[in-house]
């Protein structure tokens, strides 16, 4: 008994957890060890939230587009939040209000066509666009769905969230 707390002493001593065999990740930081949480630059650069948003104004039809902001050139993108946290998007459930966010080449490069037709709703993003570092500056679009007319008032907001590059 006295030989296993004396190897747990020594794992503990070494910050492991587990088993001693295991392989660190290029990123990993240890917190028993560091006793503090990993500085931003440590983990390959820092995170900036970009605020997005909306509020939809007479006039807005289906199908319609909407500049949202701008993706800096190699600035990759690694997520989103994006929801309609005050009022639904659509006069009522089961329209189909499926916006997208692009860059303007491609609708839903960033946001896949999420129901909004609910209040709370919130954004799918883009899988495949994770990581996506564009060489020139993009605009940030939000595409209306294909059916129903956004009501006036709705508002679409969150957060783009990129990786500064060089």
């Amino acid at each position: 008994m006295r030989y296993l707390w004396i190897v747990f002493k020594i794992l503990l001593a070494l910050g492991q957890r587990g088993t001693a065999t295991a392989k660190d990740s290029t990123p990993y930081t240890n917190f028993v060890t560091n006793k503090y949480p990993p500085a931003a630059t440590d983990l390959y650069g820092r995170i900036v939230p970009v605020h997005v948003k909306h509020t939809v104004v007479s006039g807005e039809t289906v199908s319609g587009t909407v500049k949202l902001a701008v993706h800096p050139k190699n600035w990759a993108f690694c997520g989103l939040q994006i929801s309609t946290n005050t009022t639904a998007l659509s006069a009522s459930a089961g329209v189909g209000q499926t916006p997208v966010i692009g860059d303007g080449t491609t609708a839903n490069k960033y946001m896949l066509a999420s129901d909004f037709d609910l209040k709370g709703a919130v954004g799918l993003v883009n899988g495949e666009s994770l990581g996506y570092t564009p060489t020139a500056d993009k605009i940030i679009t939000l595409t209306w769905g294909a059916t129903g007319t956004p009501v006036v008032g709705a508002i679409v907001e969150g957060y783009l969230f990129f990786i500064p590059g060089s």
